[in-house]
């Protein structure tokens, strides 16, 4: 019979607490002793197999076939959380990554409501309004659920493959929609390529810029954010010079040039602080269900649900609406730009904010305030000074939910799983994203007409409001 050896084994490790008990990274040692046959000892696999299911403290006895009862224990301490830089020329390239990335994503995102009104006089316009509106709905859904995936594999893998597909993806995508003559050609190139594109860069940025960040991190997804700002403003003018002086397909194809120049800038200046974990089994519980017991991210995570029902409708919305005002194609494409100059503003001034005060306040009041100003500003505005006004407060109240929209969840995460959970988060809510535009194009294709979509889109973000408030309530009971 062959001979037992006995090893007794130590090794220091990162590990990631569950339990609030201890602090969110911990140093810990293992202390094995393992009894097995010599035929069988393989203390390497063994140590890394457990570690990876272990939790903060936890005494267990393991079997593997043709061995013995192994048994191990784990001890935690808590040590503090290594400083974050804030400062030096890698963390702001950092951001200048996520600016560019923002550009294109959003840019897109925020262009969505003049291609939909160019649809519906050109090629799209033997469809009803409801119909056509599934291009941007399905553009908007498609981004949020990749992020379930692309968060995991940042966080797995880093930025750098993931920006590099967003480019592609994005560049092709977009110079494919000046040859879509049919419907489902557009839902492909528009709202699945595009789409996917946008969340590889957006999704890998953001997780990148809040590692390098912790008392700045409110101003450095800010002056990321703002890019979605440039990005509409950019692009809209670039939209509507080029179809009213030469084509529709020069326009987009210009476009594609755009954005295609901002996403290589992306992908040379992203990079995480952290390095990255490299292929781990899928943990489907641990990565994407074990956070929702944490009430206050469910609660953002509802939140953020009804905001999203109800954000992008007055962007897809202002130009058409203006339209049924009889203001003209000129200023309803004008509305458009106004909106994403508001953006802008909003995007910056509420991430300066966000490092002062609290954030999920600020928050609050954000959201607050976009749903005041879709319903009753916005149902109570009939001329062109008004609905200016309208769509610039309305861009700079959204561009801030947005902004902070990271940042909230980072600091209801642990740094190492920011990726993932920014997925998760948006992952749950393009079920809302997906459905949210058709709904308001069916409202609007029936008695309720314009108004009855505007009142939707303000009740739910006021909705959102009011759990956030619940959120901050719950933080600060916490605590």
């Amino acid at each position: 019979m062959p001979s037992k050896a006995s090893l007794r084994l130590s090794r220091t490790y990162s590990l990631e607490s569950i339990s609030g008990t201890f602090s969110r990274y911990t140093s810990a040692t293992l202390h094995s002793s393992i009894s097995a046959q010599e035929t069988y000892a393989d203390e390497n696999s063994f140590l890394s197999e457990d570690l990876n299911g272990a939790d903060d403290k936890t005494i267990g006895r393991l079997s593997r076939p043709g061995s013995l009862y192994n048994t191990f224990e784990l001890a935690c301490e808590k040590v503090p959380e290594p400083p974050l830089p804030d400062v030096g020329l890698r963390p702001w390239l950092a951001v200048l990554g996520g600016f560019c990335a923002q550009f294109c994503a959003f840019g897109v995102m925020n262009t969505i409501g003049l291609f939909i009104t160019h649809y519906e006089a050109n090629q799209l316009s033997h469809m009803s309004s409801s119909s056509i509106s599934w291009i941007g709905s399905i553009q908007s859904g498609v981004f949020a659920f990749a992020g379930v995936i692309c968060g995991r594999l940042n966080d797995m893998y880093g930025p750098l493959y993931l920006t590099i597909a967003g480019c592609v993806l994005l560049t092709v995508g977009f110079a494919t929609i000046a040859l879509c003559t049919e419907y489902y050609q557009f839902i492909l190139a528009q709202g699945f390529c595009v789409s996917l594109g946008a969340a590889g860069l957006f999704y890998s940025t953001t997780a990148s810029v809040s590692t390098w960040f912790a008392a700045r991190r409110g101003i450095a997804l800010g002056v990321a954010a703002s890019g979605a700002s440039i990005g509409g403003i950019v692009l809209s003018f670039l939209f509507n010079g080029m179809v009213n002086r030469v084509s529709f397909a020069a326009a987009v194809y210009a476009m594609a040039g755009v954005l295609c120049f901002f996403s290589i800038i992306s992908v040379a200046s992203t990079a995480s602080r952290l390095k990255p974990t490299g292929r781990q089994p899928v943990r489907f519980f641990h990565s994407y269900i074990r956070p929702f017991y944490e009430i206050e991210f469910s609660l953002f995570t509802l939140c953020m649900f009804f905001i999203y029902l109800s954000i992008f409708v007055p962007m897809a919305f202002f130009a058409s609406a203006a339209l049924a005002e009889g203001l003209g194609v000129t200023v309803a494409s004008q509305l458009i730009a106004y909106l994403n100059v508001g953006s802008f503003f909003g995007r910056i001034f509420v991430g300066v904010l966000a490092d002062r005060i609290n954030k999920i306040s600020l928050f609050f009041v954000v959201t607050l305030g976009a749903g005041l100003v879709s319903c009753p500003s916005w149902y109570l505005s009939h001329t062109k000074a008004s609905l200016t006004a309208v769509c610039v407060l309305y861009g700079f109240f959204s561009g801030g939910i947005l902004a902070l929209f990271a940042t909230v969840i980072a600091g209801l995460s642990p740094v190492r799983e920011i990726g993932t959970r920014v997925g998760t988060v948006s992952g749950t809510i393009s079920v809302a994203t997906l459905i949210a535009l058709p709904i308001a194009g069916a409202i609007t294709g029936n008695s309720a007409g314009f108004g009855g979509m505007k009142i939707y889109s303000g009740v739910f973000l006021i909705a959102g409001a009011l759990v956030a408030l619940g959120v901050k309530v719950k933080v600060d009971r916490k605590h």
